[in-house]
């Protein structure tokens, strides 16, 4: 059975016109065909009376004249008791000769004399066939015709779902505001608006799921923080030579999970804001500072394992100044940059070499930050950037500080999603060690939608 309403309906009236031009045609066929038998009786009727004791000889000679080609079509007046047997009744009748199947009208004229006016069936049915089938044939050349029509017009009739649809099918992770009911058909209608009812009990649950995170991050904050002051200020109180090697390792581990920790509520909290930071209308931000402040977020890190930072834009001639702007607040590009940089790091190996680079991309500014890591594969792409997912298994050492929190990429989509950009990951290159190359790209406030630079 067709799951599809569309073909569904396609299909079943298609079949009822179908149907009901076979009906149609089949009537008035047969309709057609009986009134052309009936007009070709009232010829030989007409004929019949037209002929006399004094025309009789004449008559049947003028109808062998005559330039008709087939004989199925000629006319025959004769006296009866030839070809006709004398005992036919005055009337119309069906007689067969032998050669040919004859429709005849008797009339007696006289006490001595009585008249036939035949024709050959073969050539009445076909007259009376080519009547009928030429009535039948509208129905024959439009039933096509009329089942386009109901394929266009189902087809034109479901777009306003098929739009739906689509806006629904385009829609970002985060968008949850209601669907517009305003052009959609009143018989699904019903339907948009449970959808609608859905979506906003959807959103309320990841409100308060993002507030309950945000919320016990921030209530746990305070204590590990004091926490980790009071394992630094017990460090010093202690003499470290005075520790036996066991002592000194269970404390640095205690310090180590602690720092942990507390930059694991610190990205809660980063990942908290940027899912429920209200939208609004944001100034055009200059590009660069916000990335050099990032860049020197990540640069202890970077020293520690020599690995070189390199910073491209492509949208200026001049070194250090660029025109690239982006609608959004400094604190989200410079979280985003921060994470995106800081994981490019996190991962690369010692002496590797991670790269950002800026440019515009027709009505986009795009950033690009390339390492010379591990890279990610392309099955697991799109899980990284749920929260707590790490694809690699290549972790670094904790006194690198390489061990992430799963946490970055969630929150450089949670910051993209809400400043209307995209983000995109793919290999920096084609042999290993892949690398990975993150694309973030935002919308370029100094160019008008759909326009080019």
């Amino acid at each position: 059975m067709m799951r599809s309403l569309q073909s569904r309906l396609v299909v079943t009236l298609s079949a009822c016109a179908l149907g009901l031009a076979i009906v149609a045609g089949f009537v008035s066929y047969w309709a057609a065909f009986r009134e052309a038998y009936r007009f070709q009786d009232d010829q030989l009727l007409q004929l019949a009376a037209l002929v006399d004791t004094r025309n009789l000889a004449a008559a049947d000679s003028a109808m062998h004249g005559l330039p008709i080609q087939d004989h199925d079509y000629r006319l025959t007046v004769q006296r009866l008791g030839g070809t006709f047997p004398v005992t036919l009744a005055d009337g119309f009748h069906t007689v067969n000769t032998g050669d040919h199947t004859w429709r005849a009208f008797v009339r007696t004229i006289g006490p001595e004399l009585r008249i036939v006016v035949a024709q050959p069936t073969e050539g009445r049915n076909e007259i009376a066939r080519n009547s009928g089938l030429r009535t039948a044939l509208p129905f024959v050349v439009l039933v096509p015709l009329l089942i386009c029509a109901i394929v266009w017009t189902v087809r034109r009739a479901w777009r306003p779902v098929q739009r739906l649809a689509d806006e629904v099918d385009t829609r970002r992770d985060t968008d949850l505001h209601a669907l517009e009911t305003r052009d959609a058909p009143t018989e699904i209608e019903p339907f948009i608006v449970s959808i609608n009812r859905l979506l906003a009990r959807l959103a309320k649950a990841l409100d308060e799921q993002h507030r309950f995170v945000a919320d016990a991050a921030h209530e746990l904050r305070s204590p590990v923080t004091a926490l980790v002051i009071q394992s630094e200020n017990l460090e010093r109180a202690l003499a470290p030579a005075a520790l036996d090697p066991e002592t000194r390792n269970r404390l640095t581990k205690l310090k180590s999970g602690l720092q942990r920790t507390r930059t694991l509520l610190e990205q809660l909290l980063t990942l908290a804001r940027a899912q429920s930071a209200p939208t609004v209308a944001a100034t055009p931000l200059m590009l660069l500072p916000a990335v050099h402040e990032a860049l020197e977020d990540v640069f202890v890190l970077a020293d520690r394992k020599q690995i070189v930072l390199d910073l491209v834009d492509a949208s200026s001639n001049v070194p250090g100044r660029s025109s690239l702007r982006v609608t959004g607040s400094k604190r989200d590009i410079v979280t985003l940059l921060s994470n995106l940089v800081g994981n490019a790091v996190r991962y690369t190996p010692a002496g590797g070499t991670v790269s950002v680079r800026l440019s515009a991309t027709g009505a986009d500014v795009a950033i690009d930050v390339i390492d010379s890591g591990p890279g990610i594969d392309a099955d697991k792409r799109e899980r990284v950037f749920d929260a707590f997912y790490r694809a690699s298994e290549q972790r670094e050492s904790r006194e690198h500080g390489g061990e992430g929190t799963g946490l970055g990429l969630a929150i450089v989509r949670a910051i993209v999603d809400r400043l209307g950009g995209r983000v995109n990951l793919k290999d920096a290159s084609l042999t290993p060690p892949r690398g990975l190359h993150v694309r973030v790209t935002l919308p370029n406030p100094d160019v008008a939608p759909g326009t080019h630079p």
